[in-house]
This record gives C-alpha cells, sequence and structure tokens, in this order.
C-alpha cells in the first residue's frame, strides 16, 4: 500500500487538446475563476443588490454587542466587559490586535459576506485536492462540492459566523498536515502552525477540535503503515514538526485564547456547578446536555437523499428536537468516495475512510454511547462542546476529499494513450460497481420506503392527540374519533414526507447517472478528460445548487442591515428615557419578560441592560442565580430579593409583578413596565455581614423575605476586618462618578468601617478593585456580587477590569506570529534560491 508521504505518480500524457496546452497557472486561475463565478451568483443579492443574510444568531450577537459598539465609536477602544448581557460578561465581542492572515480577508469580509470566506473555503478544498492527486477537476469537483455541502448554506443563513469561518480555514489545516507527512521538515511545521492559528482566531474552538480529532484518526492510520513498512522514524520527524507546529500554533491564538481558557473555567462550558463545589472546576458540561442534538443513525442517509428526514424546519420529522436541514453532499460525491476507499489503497485514503467513519459515529452521540460515552469520560475537550451532529461538517469535509481521489482514480489512464486498444478497460468495472451500489440502495429506498423509514416523528401521535384535545375541551379523550383523526392527520403527513423522499430520492438516482454515463464514455474515449472533468463539476454543482436554494432562499435576504432588523417597542423607548434621565449607562438593569423565556432572547440587551438575554457560555455562577435565586423560569414569579440584589428598576411584563408599580402601559401591545422601587443602588455601604459557606444554604437565605439586601452581606469566608452597623445617625453615603464598561468610579463617604457591595457579576479573572489608587481585594458577595471593605472617611473607589491573560496572551501572539511568519518567508526564500541556483524544473505534465 502506498504511503501518504509519497508524491502522486505523474499523469500519464494526454491528447493534445486546448486544456494541456494552457500552462498550470491559467488552468489554476480558470478553476479558481469557476469557483469565484459560481460562489458569487449563488449570493448574488448580498453581493450585487447590497442585501443582508440576518441569521438568528447574527442579530443576536449584534443585540449583545450594542454597548461594547458604542463605547467604541465613543473612545476607539472595544470593550471586552459587556454590562448589558445577563447583569454582565466578558468577552461578548472580542477584537484581536494581532495581525496575521486572516486580516487581509478581514478587508473585504464586510464587502463581500459571504463570497469572501467561501471563497477561501473551496480555494483551500481545491488546493488540498490537487496537492493529493495532481488533478485540476478532481480539486475542482471537491471544493464546489465542500462548499456548497449544504451545511455551509445552512450556517450562513442562521448567522454562524465563526463556525463557517472555522470550516474555511480547516482545508489550510489539512494541507499543512499533509505536507509535513510528506515533507518532513521545520518548513511544514511552521506551515501547519500558521494556518491552525488562522482556524484558532475564528474563535470556534469546536471546529478547531473536530478538525483535529480527523487529523488524529488519518494519523493513526498513518502510523500503522509507517509500523509495517518500516517508516516509523520518517513519521515520527513528522510528528514532531507537526506538534511543534501545533504548539506555536496556541502561542499564535494566545490571543484571545488564553483569556478565553480561563473564561472557560467560570463558564457552564467548563465550570462545575456550585452545588458540587463551586469555585472555577474544570469540567465540562454534562452528558444530557452536550448530547442533544445528537444525529439519528437513520438521518446519515440524507448525505445522498436530502429529504429522506423531511429536510428541516417545520418539515423535518427526525428524532432531533428540530433542524434546520440536513448535511447533503449528494449520491455522485458519495459514489466517487466509495470508488476511491475501494480502489486507491493508500494510508492517505484509508486515513480519510477512518476520519469519515470516526467521526460519523461522533455525531451519533447518545445513538453510539458505546463510543462517545467513553470519549466524553476520558478524552480531554470532548466534555467540552454539546451538538454532536457538528461532528458532519467535518465528516463533508473527509468526504469530498475522497471524491476528489476517486475523480482522479476514474479519469487517470494507465495504458499508453495514442490508438485505442482492444482489451477492456481495468477501471470502468470498478467505477460502475461503485455508483450502481449507491444507486442501488437509493433505489431499493425509493422503492420500500417503509421498510426503513416509518416517516412519524417521535412521540408525534400523542402530540396531536394532545392538540386537537386542547382545541376541543369538550372532547373526551376516549372518544374513538379523537383516534380517528389522530391516524388521518398522521397519515396525510406520512404522505407528503414519503412524497417528499420519493421526489429527492428519483433526482439522485438521476445525477448518479448523468455522472456515470460521462465517466464511462471518457473510460470509452468518447470524451476527453477536461470534458469528463468538466461534466461532473456541472453534475454535482447542479445537484446541490438545487438543494441548497431550498435553505438560503430570497426570505434569507433583507433589505435593511442587522441593527435596522432589531425591533424598537414602545415600552423600550420608554424605559430608554429613563435611563438617560438617570444619567446613561450603570444605572439600572431591566428584566423583560414580555416576550416570553428572558434567557432566550438578546433583543432586550441591544437597547438596555439586561437581566436576561442569550448566550452559549454565560457564567457558571449567573446561571445558578437565575435557577436557584431568581427562578425566572418556574411557575410562579421571579424572586423579590433576587431582583432587588440585581439592581433591577425596572420589568418588563404582561401583567404585574408583587412588589412593583405600573410604570407605563404599551397602548399597541398591553406590555406593562413595572417599576421596583426596592432595587439597590449599583453601590451601597452595609453594616453587617454573614457568613454562608453552602451554596444551597446562600441560596435559600437571599430568597427569603427576611432578608435585607440592604443592610447584610452575605459572605463565603469571614472577613478579617471590622465592619460597623449602619443606624439612623451614621454617615454611609455612595455617589456614582464614572460608569464605563470596563471602568466604575464611586465616592464614598463613611463615618466607621463599612462593606461596600458593588450590584455587578463578580468575575475574578478580571476585575480588580482600587481604594484611593491602592489595589484592595475583591469579595464575592451574595452568591453573585462584588464587595470591599472600606475604612472610615472619604474615599475613591474605582474597579477597572484588567484580565492579566489578555495582556499576557498579546505579548505571546505578536512574539510568535512574528517569529513563524518570518522563519516561513526566510525558509521559502531560501528554497527559491536554491531552486533558481539548480535551473528551471520541468513543467509540469497534465
Amino acid at each position: 500500500m502506498a504511503s501518504s508521504a509519497q508524491t502522486p505518480t505523474p499523469r500519464t500524457a494526454q491528447a493534445d487538446t486546448f486544456w494541456t496546452r494552457l500552462s498550470p497557472t491559467t488552468r489554476h486561475a480558470g478553476c479558481l475563476g469557476i469557483l469565484l463565478v459560481v460562489a458569487l451568483a449563488f449570493y448574488a443579492p448580498a453581493v450585487f443588490e447590497g442585501k443582508t443574510i440576518q441569521g438568528t444568531d447574527t442579530v443576536t450577537f449584534r443585540a449583545n454587542a450594542q454597548v461594547t459598539v458604542e463605547h467604541h465609536q465613543k473612545t476607539g477602544e472595544w470593550a471586552r466587559w459587556a454590562p448589558n448581557v445577563f447583569g454582565g460578561m466578558p468577552y461578548v465581542n472580542e477584537k484581536i490586535s494581532v495581525l496575521q492572515l486572516d486580516d487581509v480577508v478581514n478587508l473585504v469580509r464586510g464587502a463581500a459576506w459571504p463570497v469572501s470566506l467561501l471563497f477561501v473555503l473551496m480555494a483551500g478544498v481545491y488546493l488540498l485536492v490537487f496537492y493529493l492527486t495532481r488533478d485540476h477537476f478532481s480539486g475542482l469537483v471537491s471544493g464546489l462540492a465542500f462548499g456548497f455541502t449544504t451545511y455551509i448554506p445552512i450556517i450562513i443563513g442562521v448567522g454562524h459566523g465563526t463556525k463557517f469561518v472555522a470550516l474555511a480555514y480547516a482545508p489550510y489545516v489539512v494541507l499543512a498536515f499533509a505536507y509535513t507527512l510528506r515533507n518532513s521538515s521545520l518548513l511544514g511545521g511552521l506551515l501547519f502552525a500558521g494556518a491552525l492559528a488562522l482556524q484558532l482566531r475564528a474563535n470556534h474552538p469546536q471546529i478547531v477540535f473536530y478538525t483535529g480529532m480527523l487529523l488524529l484518526l488519518w494519523w493513526i492510520v498513518e502510523a500503522i503503515g509507517a509500523w509495517r513498512e518500516d517508516r516509523v522514524p520518517e513519521l515520527a520527524t513528522s510528528t514532531g514538526w507537526l506538534a511543534l507546529g501545533t504548539v506555536l500554533s496556541l502561542a499564535m491564538a494566545a490571543e484571545p485564547y488564553l483569556a478565553r481558557y480561563q473564561y472557560k473555567q467560570y463558564s457552564v462550558r467548563g465550570a462545575a456547578a456550585a452545588v458540587n463545589g463551586g469555585g472555577a472546576g474544570g469540567g465540562g458540561m454534562g452528558w444530557t446536555a452536550a448530547m442533544r442534538w445528537s444525529h439519528g443513525p437513520g438521518e446519515l442517509f440524507t448525505f445522498i437523499v436530502a429529504d429522506a428526514f423531511g429536510g428541516g424546519g417545520q418539515t423535518y420529522w427526525g428524532p432531533k428536537t428540530f433542524t434546520e436541514g440536513p448535511h447533503y453532499v449528494g449520491g455522485v460525491i458519495m459514489a466517487l468516495a466509495g470508488l476511491a476507499v475501494w480502489r486507491v489503497r493508500t494510508w492517505l485514503v484509508w486515513g480519510l475512510g477512518l476520519g469519515v467513519l470516526g467521526t460519523a459515529l461522533f455525531a451519533l452521540g447518545k445513538y453510539a454511547a458505546w463510543l462517545n460515552w467513553p470519549m466524553f469520560q476520558y478524552v480531554p475537550f470532548f466534555d467540552a462542546f454539546r451538538g454532536p451532529e457538528m461532528w458532519l461538517s467535518v465528516t463533508a469535509l473527509a468526504l469530498v476529499l475522497l471524491a476528489g481521489i476517486g475523480l482522479d482514480y476514474a479519469l487517470r489512464r494507465k495504458e499508453r494513450q495514442g490508438r485505442r486498444t482492444q482489451s477492456p478497460d481495468p477501471r470502468q468495472r470498478p467505477l460502475l460497481i461503485a455508483f450502481g451500489a449507491v444507486f442501488g440502495i437509493v433505489a431499493l429506498m425509493w422503492l420500500a420506503p417503509n421498510t426503513v423509514l416509518d416517516f412519524e416523528k417521535p412521540n408525534e401521535q400523542q402530540r396531536i392527540r394532545q392538540a386537537l384535545l386542547r382545541q376541543n375541551p369538550n372532547v373526551s379523550p376516549k372518544n374513538p374519533r379523537v383516534q380517528q383523526a389522530v391516524r388521518q392527520q398522521m397519515q396525510k403527513q406520512k404522505q407528503q414526507r414519503r412524497g417528499a423522499f420519493t421526489t429527492d430520492a428519483q433526482r439522485t438516482m438521476l445525477f448518479l447517472v448523468l455522472a456515470a454515463g460521462v465517466l464511462v464514455l471518457y473510460r470509452r474515449k468518447t470524451l476527453p478528460a477536461w470534458g469528463a472533468g468538466l461534466a461532473v463539476v456541472a453534475i454535482v454543482g447542479v445537484d446541490l445548487w438545487g438543494v441548497d436554494t431550498r435553505y438560503m432562499g430570497d426570505e434569507r435576504y433583507s433589505a435593511q442591515d442587522v441593527e435596522q432588523s432589531i425591533p424598537t417597542y414602545s415600552f423600550d423607548q420608554f424605559i430608554k428615557e429613563r435611563q438617560k434621565k438617570a444619567g446613561g449607562l450603570g444605572r439600572f438593569r431591566v428584566l423583560s419578560l414580555a416576550e416570553g423565556d428572558p434567557t432566550s432572547k438578546a433583543r432586550p440587551s441591544y437597547h438596555y441592560e439586561n437581566v436576561g438575554g442569550y448566550h452559549g457560555a454565560k457564567l457558571q455562577r449567573y446561571q445558578d442565580y437565575l435557577d436557584h435565586i431568581l427562578q425566572v423560569t418556574g411557575s410562579g414569579p421571579p424572586n423579590e430579593n433576587a431582583l432587588d440584589l440585581l439592581n433591577t428598576r425596572y420589568v418588563a411584563a404582561r401583567q404585574q409583578l408583587p412588589g412593583t408599580e405600573v410604570a407605563y402601559r404599551s397602548q399597541e401591545s398591553g406590555v406593562l413596565v413595572l417599576e421596583n422601587t426596592d432595587a439597590v443602588p449599583r453601590g451601597f455601604l452595609v453594616g453587617t455581614t454573614e457568613v454562608v459557606e453552602d451554596p444551597t444554604q446562600m441560596w435559600s437565605r437571599l430568597r427569603s423575605a427576611s432578608f435585607e439586601p440592604r443592610q447584610t452581606a452575605l459572605l463565603p469566608a469571614p472577613l478579617d476586618q471590622p465592619v460597623t452597623p449602619i443606624d439612623s445617625g451614621s454617615t454611609a453615603e455612595v455617589t456614582m462618578e464614572h460608569y464605563e464598561p470596563e471602568e466604575i468610579r464611586w465616592t464614598v463617604n463613611t463615618d466607621a468601617p463599612r462593606f461596600f457591595v458593588a450590584s455587578e457579576v463578580y468575575y475574578p479573572a478580571g476585575w480588580n478593585a482600587y481604594l484611593d489608587g491602592e489595589p484592595i481585594p475583591i469579595h464575592r458577595t451574595d452568591y453573585l456580587l462584588r464587595g470591599v471593605h472600606v475604612p472610615a472617611g472619604e474615599h475613591t473607589l474605582e474597579m477597572r477590569f484588567e484580565p492579566k491573560a489578555d495582556r499576557y496572551g498579546t505579548w505571546i501572539a505578536w512574539t510568535s506570529t512574528i517569529l513563524v511568519y518570518g522563519a516561513v518567508l526566510m525558509l521559502a526564500g531560501i528554497r527559491v534560491r536554491r531552486q533558481r541556483g539548480a535551473g528551471p524544473e520541468d513543467e509540469e505534465v497534465a
């Protein structure tokens, strides 16, 4: 079996055609031009009509980022702390100051989104497959297939921008990996470092981890091959350079990852729940949470029949709660990938094959617990991510790489060209078998769909029955007509779903027949190689384009920009006027219950400092506050003490809550703005402290009606300094002088030692306190807030967000980036100089 370390066999000379007469540079330019034109055509409304793609996550991000955007407009600096999301949290809109190659792409990112990154993605796959096969059309079909795998337009449409960017740089990571395996050198390690750093900087660690696992599975196969072929020293050297590249890439991405890793220890993605020990734990999320959106085993069939499970949205009937759409690559890509695995016997192909198998099993999540449970328990970072279905994005990458290799196999000729031979073509039969196998599977499913698919969502009949009974409350559940109505509605649903499946199965078979026919014509020397290659590219493109338009239609585009799409209601205007009158940012927070669950809506965060919000990695301590103190998602009203503690002056709701007064009533929607006059200010003094070590006891004490947050502060450990009670004759005054996202300043005047409570979220990895310019410790107070001891007298108290991880990360990233980029340029220059000294090399033979 051939090693991945070997360079592909040179292509046999082909007939003299216009394609072979083109220079290598012209051929590359032509292929890349095709990819660019297709991308521009597909996303034409965004590029040529000035429209924007407004996914829900794009709108969520813009709402969360509003305070940091305003701060940047005011000061020219990007704030790392956002006080408008979940009471305040870090790194909502983090910006990277260290310059790398991705900044070149970012110059046109805004003007040409998403085509700029899509072209980067497709060009990367094209270059990778060309490097592996030395065939332009193989690279072209793979680049087109990955760029238009349905998952790509789906994540673009819903606004998963960082995920898309991370996938765009994934091919370059794989290319650098393959190059280093074949060319064990410092240059390979440095190129791997640079590529991996670009992917890391996309700020989607989950895709980076999944790409790394794909490469690890590939490496395992290479290690087996090296052992069997006595190539262990060579592989060990390559592995060493890759390890060095990995370390350097982490250094190059130290900004923002050093701070991000530190934050992870306090977030729901990494911290242990407080009831199990509190503080900054190192564990990940629980098994149940991590395995949500596990991919059903039968849903793997959507790789080749897009609507096998109803597609996405309202028509989806698979086992997941919901999904936006399938991971469709098409039957042609699957047949070519299968052909490669069967007939191209190299460790490279087997490595990619294991990558497909392994990542697909990981995507099954809880449905393959025999594999994923031990991985979850023992493999570092495996427990840090949710949504196993996302594994299929790298499964698709491996599949299109194999498909490119399969097409290269189909287009290669071993026999000498120039005259027809009477012997049968040795590659025509395997080609027909590969395509026939996929065709046969789809045909069997098409002929007998009910043998495997039941076209019924789990518990669907029960939900239909419940809906019917709600619509007809006077009808008994035991009435036979109810069950008959359920059966009729279920039968109608199944008929529609079966029809959608049948239609897509037919189109898959049609494209399989067309592609197989083109390749057979080439093998029989009726079509030239370039004609067959372009035809296969066109067939794959038409196939994927047709499915992709289902998920990137006109409804995805808007003539408004993202900010204009965030609605502003009359009650928002009222609250914003009150905020302006109070002095602006830092005066009070708002809890919005008017739109349902306040922990799943980011819109209010655009308008004011929000007690709720939406973010996938909020602070674990704040999650505890929501679950155990505020209890906002329970059946009753939110806890009054919890509202008071977090400076919640106003609540937007549909009905009045205890302890509030109606300040405004919307005539259009009926939404009430309730004023909570008991809300504590952002900073205040208390005269007593109480030690409560156990988190559950502290939660209970904070919820208790007997607890007075303006008088007593609850601490996890005793103070070593005195605190004097406050009475009617005491002086205990606090005045807020300045409030910005990363800096707060108060004037504090007290006639005796007291304890100052800041109604600000506790985050010890970034916030520092200074009393009259001298640093003082911040104590965790009332489970969630910050507190400091203040001696008698008049003082200036400041709190500043100064995470050391940011400062160190920036220094490390700049140093390593200069080192790696400088070394790559130097080594590349030396190589070019040597090549020129050795004389011109032979031109490439296509």
